[in-house]
């Protein structure tokens, strides 16, 4: 195995390593998207380094970002809009995605680790809202996330 290798858009195994989890699966994401040669051998790479690529991490609690993903989810339209995607049918975060993209624009559709937070901040709310996890399902093309736990009242 050749650590100088140099794969489809300029990446080493030296470079993979240094980056984080997150970071990591984006860059196996995007290779295994590309369905080619090239990309599957980046991918292969990425799982040969025995470091973790597989989801995407959540973003630190602490962090500025995380907060003012909270006070979103939970304001007054936060609540409304996963309530009215759970009436329609549908999981939470289909009514909350909009709020996100109106927030966070294009760094909550690059960054998966938005996606995650906001599935965990919404089963928080979801909670505190009396409803109860009732399994997962797809989401709408238009949303970022590809599925989501859908509710039901307690």
């Amino acid at each position: 195995m050749d650590e100088n290798e140099v794969f489809i858009g300029g990446w080493t195994r030296p470079r993979l390593r240094e980056k984080s989890q997150t970071e990591r699966y984006q860059v196996w994401k995007r290779a295994r998207a590309l369905h080619s040669a090239e990309g599957n051998h980046l991918a292969r790479a990425i799982e040969r380094l025995g470091l973790p690529y597989d989801e995407p991490e959540a973003l630190e609690t602490g962090s500025a970002t995380y907060q003012k993903m909270r006070e979103t989810i939970f304001s007054k339209e936060g609540r409304t809009a996963a309530r009215e995607a759970t009436i329609d049918g549908l999981p939470a975060i289909a009514g909350i995605e909009d709020l996100m993209h109106d927030t966070f624009g294009e760094a909550y559709r690059r960054d998966d680790a938005y996606v995650v937070t906001a599935q965990h901040l919404i089963g928080e709310l979801m909670g505190e809202l009396g409803y109860v996890a009732a399994g997962r399902k797809p989401l709408p093309a238009r949303c970022i996330a590809r599925e989501g736990v859908f509710w039901r009242r307690a």
